[in-house]
Protein backbone atom coordinates (compact mmCIF):
# COMPACT_ATOMS: atom_id res chain seq x y z
CA UNK A 1 0.00 0.00 0.00
CA UNK A 2 1.12 3.40 -1.02
CA UNK A 3 0.98 6.19 2.23
CA UNK A 4 1.05 9.78 0.82
CA UNK A 5 1.48 12.50 3.19
CA UNK A 6 -1.81 14.16 4.10
CA UNK A 7 -3.03 17.28 1.62
CA UNK A 8 -4.62 19.38 4.87
CA UNK A 9 -0.84 19.48 6.32
CA UNK A 10 0.97 20.57 2.91
CA UNK A 11 -1.77 23.22 2.71
CA UNK A 12 -1.73 24.67 6.48
CA UNK A 13 1.98 25.19 5.12
CA UNK A 14 1.44 26.79 2.37
CA UNK A 15 -1.70 28.83 3.60
CA UNK A 16 0.79 29.98 6.39
CA UNK A 17 3.41 31.35 4.20
CA UNK A 18 0.83 33.26 2.41
CA UNK A 19 -0.38 34.69 4.92
CA UNK A 20 3.46 35.97 6.32
CA UNK A 21 3.68 37.44 2.60
CA UNK A 22 -0.09 39.01 3.07
CA UNK A 23 0.76 40.37 6.43
CA UNK A 24 4.26 41.79 5.38
CA UNK A 25 2.65 43.74 2.44
CA UNK A 26 -0.55 45.15 5.07
CA UNK A 27 2.51 45.94 7.53
CA UNK A 28 4.25 48.43 4.55
CA UNK A 29 1.35 49.65 3.46
CA UNK A 30 0.31 51.05 6.92
CA UNK A 31 -1.12 54.15 7.04
CA UNK A 32 -0.45 55.01 3.49
CA UNK A 33 -4.08 54.73 2.56
CA UNK A 34 -5.37 56.81 5.91
CA UNK A 35 -5.01 60.75 4.09
CA UNK A 36 -6.82 59.39 0.91
CA UNK A 37 -9.62 57.42 3.12
CA UNK A 38 -10.11 61.16 5.08
CA UNK A 39 -9.76 62.75 1.74
CA UNK A 40 -13.27 60.83 -0.08
CA UNK A 41 -15.00 60.85 3.41
CA UNK A 42 -14.64 64.79 3.35
CA UNK A 43 -15.26 65.11 -0.42
CA UNK A 44 -18.20 63.33 -0.57
CA UNK A 45 -19.73 64.33 2.76
CA UNK A 46 -21.39 67.63 1.30
CA UNK A 47 -22.37 66.25 -2.29
CA UNK A 48 -25.94 65.20 -0.78
CA UNK A 49 -28.60 67.76 -1.93
CA UNK A 50 -32.27 67.42 -3.37
CA UNK A 51 -33.44 69.88 -5.45
CA UNK A 52 -36.81 70.66 -6.65
CA UNK A 53 -38.05 73.18 -9.44
CA UNK A 54 -42.20 73.11 -9.56
CA UNK A 55 -43.71 72.03 -12.51
CA UNK A 56 -41.02 70.02 -14.49
CA UNK A 57 -40.97 66.47 -14.82
CA UNK A 58 -38.94 63.43 -13.51
CA UNK A 59 -37.70 63.11 -17.27
CA UNK A 60 -36.64 66.79 -17.03
CA UNK A 61 -34.59 66.29 -14.08
CA UNK A 62 -32.95 63.46 -15.58
CA UNK A 63 -31.91 65.45 -18.41
CA UNK A 64 -31.21 68.61 -16.41
CA UNK A 65 -28.83 66.16 -13.75
CA UNK A 66 -26.96 64.38 -16.80
CA UNK A 67 -26.26 67.63 -18.22
CA UNK A 68 -24.96 69.05 -15.58
CA UNK A 69 -22.44 65.87 -14.48
CA UNK A 70 -21.04 66.01 -17.97
CA UNK A 71 -20.57 69.77 -17.37
CA UNK A 72 -19.37 69.33 -13.74
CA UNK A 73 -16.92 66.96 -14.83
CA UNK A 74 -15.24 69.13 -16.94
CA UNK A 75 -15.31 72.62 -14.75
CA UNK A 76 -13.97 70.78 -11.40
CA UNK A 77 -10.84 69.80 -12.96
CA UNK A 78 -10.46 73.22 -14.30
CA UNK A 79 -11.47 75.00 -11.22
CA UNK A 80 -9.96 72.25 -8.57
CA UNK A 81 -13.07 72.31 -6.80
CA UNK A 82 -15.47 69.29 -5.76
CA UNK A 83 -17.62 67.78 -8.30
CA UNK A 84 -20.99 68.15 -6.69
CA UNK A 85 -20.39 71.85 -6.17
CA UNK A 86 -19.81 72.24 -9.85
CA UNK A 87 -22.89 70.27 -10.52
CA UNK A 88 -24.88 72.59 -7.66
CA UNK A 89 -23.61 75.24 -9.54
CA UNK A 90 -25.05 74.32 -12.64
CA UNK A 91 -28.66 73.00 -11.35
CA UNK A 92 -29.17 76.34 -9.64
CA UNK A 93 -28.03 77.85 -12.84
CA UNK A 94 -30.71 76.29 -14.94
CA UNK A 95 -32.97 77.04 -12.32
CA UNK A 96 -33.50 74.20 -9.51
CA UNK A 97 -33.83 75.12 -5.66
CA UNK A 98 -32.29 73.12 -2.85
CA UNK A 99 -34.92 71.51 -1.45
CA UNK A 100 -34.95 71.69 2.60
Amino acid sequence: MLRTKPEHRLDDRTKGKEENKMMSHLRRAKGKWVVPAVLLMAGLGGCVVAYEKPGMSQAEWARDKAYCDQVAEKEYLRKGTRVCDEVDACLIARGWKRSR
